[in-house]
């Protein structure tokens, strides 16, 4: 084996409390996540050696890129060399795990590649290193994540068949939101089992995101006005989503194509982070 194909799946939070934050500054987190269809796409290339990455200029330098740091964490354990060419679907800065999901397929397609005979015990280990998300797209979907996202457990919850998603033309820095969730002094959610049911899902990050980015309020309003339904905020924001039927999902989003401003998609649940394409 020589190339490989892989799709990095985008994330929703359906479910998201803070439950707490630890010394180092870390905030304890139960999410109920769930990977979806959109998805980016990862060549990887097998060359003598080193690490190369290609993908858009506007990513920034390859070396911070998540997926080229994860080939570096493996790289130590094989005489190869990689040539990775990243193309970007999932829209980055949106709460939709993006760079997590491409570096969970990055360390899983290496593994294959790279004939490394890794574990998903030892990639999940490896993938904690990268990132709070990094570890849930290694797993089943959908799964209950705790801790600061090492602890990932499949879920048996009912998903709806389609979720239409909702873009802005702007961002939520993650660490901005977790900084406004202090100084609004909200405290923390009580620990408890994954809920059941979208009239149980809650984003316990909603207050702190319209904080850095009070544009959501309209947005949302606006969403739920031409939908007709409860619209969510997914991670730290700024995307939102709706459930739906997988057919009344294409009408949701011509609908809201016409009447907000951003990329609208329609994403089904898919069971697993990442799929080996070829």
């Amino acid at each position: 084996m020589r190339e490989l194909e892989l799709l990095a799946h985008a994330k929703l939070n359906l479910v998201l409390r803070v439950v707490g934050v630890r010394p180092d500054g870390y905030h304890l987190l139960q999410s109920l996540m769930v990977a979806v269809d959109l998805a980016d796409e990862l060549h990887l290339e097998l060359v003598p050696e080193g690490i190369e990455l290609l993908c858009e200029p506007e990513l920034g330098p390859a070396e911070e890129n998540l997926a080229y740091r994860a080939a570096q964490l493996l790289a130590g354990r094989t005489r190869h060399g990689v040539r990775i060419v990243l193309s970007k679907k999932i829209p980055v800065g949106a709460g939709l795990g993006g760079g997590s999901a491409d570096a969970a397929a990055t360390l899983a397609g290496l593994n294959l590649l790279w004939q490394l005979n890794l574990s998903p015990a030892e990639l999940q280990g490896l993938a904690a290193q990268l990132g709070a998300d990094v570890p849930f797209f290694l797993g089943p979907s959908p799964a209950w994540v705790e801790g600061v996202g090492e602890r990932v457990q499949p879920a048996e919850v009912e998903l709806p068949p389609a979720f239409v998603l909702v873009v802005p033309p702007f961002g939520c820095p993650t660490p901005a939101v977790y900084r406004a969730y202090d100084r609004l002094g909200l405290g923390f959610a009580r620990a408890g089992p994954p809920p059941r049911g979208a009239t149980a899902w809650v984003n316990d990050l909603w207050p702190a995101a319209v904080v850095v980015r009070p544009e959501l309020v309209r947005l949302r309003a606006q969403v739920e006005r031409l939908t007709g339904r409860r619209a969510h905020l997914s991670g730290s924001g700024s995307a939102l989503f709706v459930p739906c039927g997988t057919e009344e999902g294409w009408d949701i989003r011509e609908r809201l194509q016409q009447g907000v401003e951003g990329q609208v998609f329609v994403a089904r649940p898919v069971p697993a982070g990442y799929k080996v394409v070829r």
